[in-house]
This record gives C-alpha cells, structure tokens and sequence, in this order.
C-alpha cells in the first residue's frame, strides 16, 4: 500500500488488537462489518522482528499474500510482547528519512497552536521560511494599521492551521527526505522507539526537542480468546 509505506514482507497480524488468522479473502468482509461514518481500524503489522501498527479510515487497498508457517511464529512470538495503549489515544505519525538516517516524525493532527500562535508553530518545528514570511507580514502590516494587522494575522492563521499538514511534509520534501513510514502511537516517544528496533541506524532529527512528554493511558495486552 503506497499511501502507508507496507512493503511486500509486511505481515498483518492483527485487527484492532485481535489476531487476525482468516487469510485474504475473509480480510474485506472485516471491514465491511463496520461502516459507520466513523469507522477506523487499528492494523498491527510485522516487519524486521518487530511489531507496529496503524490506523486507516478506509479499508486498506494492499493485496495480501500467505505467510509461511516460520514466518507466522515469528510475528506470533513478537506480538506476544506487543502493548496497546487506549485506542482512542492512537493517530498516525509520518515518518521521513534522509540518507543518512536521519528521521522527522510528523503528526497527523491539526495543532491547535498554529491557529493561535503560528509564529510559536513555526518556531517549534523549525520552519524558518514561513516564519520569516510572517514576521514580515507581521511587520508591515502593524507599521500600516492596527486593523489591518489584525485582518492579516486572522487570515494567515487561518491559512497555515488549514494547511499545516501540506507545509510541514514539503519542507520535510526539500530537505531531500522520503516518505519511510506511517506508524500509529499514542505518543511521538513510541514511534521513535519503533523506528530503532526496526533499524538501529535510524536517528530521529531533534529527538530531544521532538519528543514530547509521554501521556499517563492504561495499557492492556489483548490476545485471542
């Protein structure tokens, strides 16, 4: 699948939480079964010995294979170890990576910040052109009129809280990093953790900065009844 980076040796183990053992062709049916307008699947997969997940609002469009039987329990032996936190904590991180290694995890969810502060967003994820952009416009704008500064500040805020998501992966583009990854986590610190054990050569660009404080959630181990 394309859009969430799967590769070809991915297997999906699970479905929100519970193994999943019906093979392909039963795999639609699975999501048939729920379509609320709000449907969402959690899918846990496995990839290079360890286990990651993700969330899809729509049913995923790979065309699945059968793992071997080796293969099976290695991702049974993983998934075993495998904590979930509260679903409704989950959102998808896009992960991009350079060739050296280096990662920028992104999230998905709109910051409410960039409506209030966007000078604050673009200082927090070290947007430095958009920023200059604003102060500019900023500056301007006040020198002119008060009314015209605060008509400006409102439709600028408005643009980047609309458009954050597009402006944070094209500065992601330009600095010559790829789409890697999409993992769903509770928190930017799980993500990371995962993105090492998969590949213990991957860095994740200002880890100290980035990674926020992890949120208290209850974690439960779901298995197959």
């Amino acid at each position: 699948d394309y859009v969430k980076k799967l590769q070809e040796s991915d297997i999906l183990v699970a479905v929100d939480g519970k193994i999943y053992r019906d093979g392909p062709a039963r795999l639609r049916e699975t999501f048939e079964s729920r379509k609320s307008e709000k449907a969402e699947w959690l899918l846990s997969f496995y990839r290079d010995g360890q286990i990651f997940d993700i969330l899809v609002k729509t049913p995923i469009q790979s065309q699945f294979g059968l793992a071997t039987q080796q293969e099976t329990d290695w991702a049974l032996e993983q998934f075993e170890n495998h904590v979930y936190a509260e679903f409704d904590t989950y959102q998808n991180y896009e992960v991009y990576k350079d060739q050296y290694g280096v990662c920028d995890i992104l999230s998905m969810e709109k910051d409410p910040m960039t409506y209030l502060f966007p000078v604050m967003w673009c200082l927090k994820y070290r947007l430095f052109p958009p920023l200059i952009v604003l102060i500019v416009c900023y500056a301007i704008t006040i020198f002119v009129s008060i009314i015209l500064f605060v008509i400006t500040y409102a439709v600028l805020s408005r643009f980047i809280y609309l458009s954050q998501n597009n402006i944070m992966r094209s500065f992601t583009l330009y600095e010559n990093k790829n789409h890697y990854m999409t993992i769903a986590a509770s928190n930017e610190k799980d993500v990371s953790a995962i993105l090492k054990k998969i590949d213990p050569k991957n860095k994740i660009r200002f880890e100290r900065h980035a990674i926020k404080a992890p949120k208290v959630v209850h974690k439960v181990i779901l298995k197959e009844n």
